[in-house]
């Protein structure tokens, strides 16, 4: 990738909750970047569509998951939540999404040759692989096209994988793999088991999130009752 091209940072998830670590991984990737001196914009945080929880059991309504990105937003002075992912009429794939910023981008910052890079977790890569999930043309642009940055977890060395399959391995030199030195295990899953638990997650999300979740009554078994209960 030429180093002077300008570069807008995408977290895409499903933010279910959004908390602290997403931060930390676009600080990471943006990190990253600076140290191959790399133009940095600004960067995108992108909850997925409602029609995503046919992959996604757990969840919640987009109304609330982009609610909390926004209120997550408000620690960062340089990253912005995205509501047109979740505002289209169905669930979009990955790279849809990514063009369409790229193409808000360009003219939001003036400048037409922006590009658009993926943040994201080894599991992401790695759901590659999965039968039905991705479509083998769009893994090929999302990486030849615009590019991935790869958040390590402790435990997680994506090389084997990138190195296993055909498409990563072609455009390896476009996925740039960062190794957090602050381990951690902290995830979406972990701060919904602990509210289930009904035990405090403050300080691993944000407070406006910690007190959204509570006023909302949110990922507790009344609070998954009650809304299923909706018409």
């Amino acid at each position: 990738m030429n180093r002077n091209i300008p570069v807008l940072l995408v977290n895409v998830g499903c933010f279910n909750p959004p908390h602290l670590q997403h931060l930390r991984n676009m600080e990471l990737a943006r990190d990253e970047l600076r140290r191959r001196s790399c133009r940095i914009l600004g960067g995108v945080m992108t909850p997925t569509h409602d029609h995503f929880k046919k992959y996604k059991k757990s969840l919640i309504e987009y109304k609330h998951r982009v609610a909390m990105v926004e209120l997550t937003c408000q620690e960062s002075s340089w990253i912005k939540c995205s509501r047109w992912e979740g505002n289209q009429p169905t669930w979009l794939p990955t790279l849809q999404v990514l063009d369409a910023l790229q193409s808000q981008g360009r003219i939001e910052h003036n400048e037409p040759n922006l590009v658009t890079k993926m943040v994201c977790g080894a599991d992401l890569i790695e759901s590659f692989s999965t039968p039905g999930l991705w479509n083998p043309n769009d893994i090929k642009r999302i990486v030849g096209e615009h590019g991935i940055v790869v958040i390590c977890r402790p435990g997680n060395d994506p090389s084997s994988y990138i190195f296993k399959h055909d498409v990563l391995y072609k455009y390896q030199d476009n996925i740039w793999v960062v190794y957090n030195p602050v381990l951690h295990d902290l995830s979406s899953t972990c701060c919904r088991t602990l509210v289930q638990r009904n035990m405090s997650i403050r300080y691993l999300c944000t407070g406006g999130v910690c007190d959204y979740i509570t006023r909302n009554n949110l990922y507790t078994q009344s609070g998954e009752e009650s809304e299923a209960a909706e018409p």
